[in-house]
């Protein structure tokens, strides 16, 4: 279009200046040829006819003849050029339109290009953010020095990562056979304490299961509420299962979309397997440190653990000026009874008197295996009766014990020494000599007693006063 118009301007710019001259002529001679047809038609007339109608018949001749002539040569090629411009002028408005078609199409492209990269920016935001409190939450759990102490810190950050959400993390059982709830978040806390592992398809499966509509998922039987949509998350470590986190989602989360559930399954993805690391090595850590403070046998502390918690607790006594009571016991006649029976069932002896001990002592006490058939009790804050009174109860109660190892087997005999700080000793060292002193005393004078370090001390002050 716009080629055809700027083609036939030169044409009608050159018809147009040509007009005058041929204009020019034109005129000239139709005036010439119709003044001299008038004044010959007006000759032959009569004499009466005026002037007027003579002027009348000019012009109108005139008029009839110079009509044909000014429209060809003067309004033809203006009403061409006309037309041409406004040909011209509606190119340019089609152009002019196409123009902001285009500019309108790419400002609309600017526009959804900049929601796009605002919406990556804000997604990075998030995953930067997300990445920044993962990295925390493993810098405290692994600073952690208890699996205890590492559930309120899952709490905290698991409540900073999905603020809209609940969720609970459960975590089995040393026997394997139950998964105890160990901490929860949000609104939609957990109804029950725990539950079996085969009540939860994830665990089944060993992989994420995800319930948005009820109609079409498969619901895990451990899930009460039947509505709410959630995502159970299995926890590995070292090629062993240690639980699942389970979180609950809202419902406008849950409608979102795929992609922001897939999103929230990372996120959940990455955070089981950072709690199931620590937890694991926590776990790990824990086990370590009780093999070495621990007596494999029967589970009581051992003699090296029992060294340095009685020095700490001498500190405690002094501080607060309260006695510390020592019971020292030793297995009356074992040898024999190994000797008798077998040392498997020697061992379930230990094992069964190490179960007593720690039911009988407070939770603050400490129970130790000092060495062979030899046991150590460290009692904080009690005075001499009270230390004797509760070594008179073990002495009764190990009466009463009862084991089976093939056959039931028979019944032990307990000595004791009992002494406390800082009655028989100005350091812990010492009443715990004393302690020991009293128990080979209590077996040389028939085992099966008690005997206190103030029993010898008395009676070497007798033997020296009698000498």
């Amino acid at each position: 279009m716009n080629s055809t118009t700027y083609d036939k301007k030169p044409e009608s710019r050159t018809g147009f200046n040509k007009f005058p001259i041929r204009l020019l002529a034109v005129i000239a001679f139709s005036i010439f040829f119709s003044e001299t047809l008038v004044m010959v038609i007006f000759t032959l007339l009569p004499p009466f006819s005026s002037k007027l109608i003579e002027a009348l018949v000019d012009s109108t001749a005139l008029i009839a003849l110079l009509s044909p002539i000014l429209y060809y040569f003067m309004f033809r090629p203006l009403l061409l050029h006309i037309s041409e411009r406004r040909q011209t002028e509606d190119a340019l408005r089609m152009v002019k339109i196409e123009l902001e078609d285009r500019v309108i199409e790419r400002t609309t492209e600017f526009k959804l290009a900049n929601e796009q990269l605002t919406a990556w920016a804000r997604e990075l935001e998030q995953h930067n953010r997300e990445n920044k409190l993962l990295s925390e939450m493993v810098d405290f759990l692994q600073t952690s020095l208890t699996a205890e102490e590492s559930y309120p810190i899952i709490t905290q950050f698991a409540s900073k990562l999905f603020p809209n959400d609940s969720g609970a993390l459960y975590i089995f059982r040393a026997s394997r056979n139950l998964l105890e709830l160990t901490t929860a978040w949000g609104d939609a806390l957990p109804e029950e304490p725990g539950f079996h592992p085969d009540d939860c398809w994830a665990l089944r499966r060993g992989q994420p299961h995800i319930v948005i509509d009820n109609s079409i998922g498969v619901r895990c039987q451990h899930i009460k509420n039947k509505l709410l949509p959630y995502i159970c998350m299995p926890m590995m470590a070292h090629g062993e299962t240690l639980g699942v986190l389970h979180l609950v989602l809202n419902s406008y989360d849950a409608a979102k979309g795929i992609e922001h559930l897939e999103a929230k399954q990372r996120l959940l993805s990455g955070m089981a397997e950072h709690i199931g690391l620590a937890v694991a090595n926590l776990k790990l850590r824990e086990t370590l440190r009780s093999l070495s403070i621990r007596d494999p046998l029967t589970g009581l502390f051992n003699r090296r653990y029992m060294e340095e918690s009685l020095e700490r607790e001498q500190y405690r006594s002094e501080r607060n000026n309260i006695p510390l009571g020592i019971i020292m016991i030793d297995i009356d006649h074992f040898k024999r009874f190994n000797d008798t029976f077998g040392h498997d069932a020697g061992d379930t002896i230990l094992r069964a008197f190490g179960a007593l001990l720690q039911k009988m002592i407070r939770g603050f006490d400490i129970a130790c295996r000092y060495g062979g058939e030899e046991f150590c009790v460290i009692l904080s804050g009690a005075s001499l009766e009270v230390t004797l009174k509760r070594a008179e109860q073990l002495r009764e109660a190990v009466k009463q014990m009862q084991v089976q190892y093939e056959q039931p087997l028979s019944a032990i005999t307990l000595s004791l020494g009992v002494a406390v700080f800082p009655q028989h000793g100005s350091t812990s060292q010492d009443v715990l000599q004393a302690a020991d002193s009293a128990l080979y005393r209590a077996k040389k004078d028939g085992r099966d007693r008690v005997c206190t370090a103030e029993e010898i001390i008395l009676s070497d002050t007798k033997d020296r006063l009698e000498e």
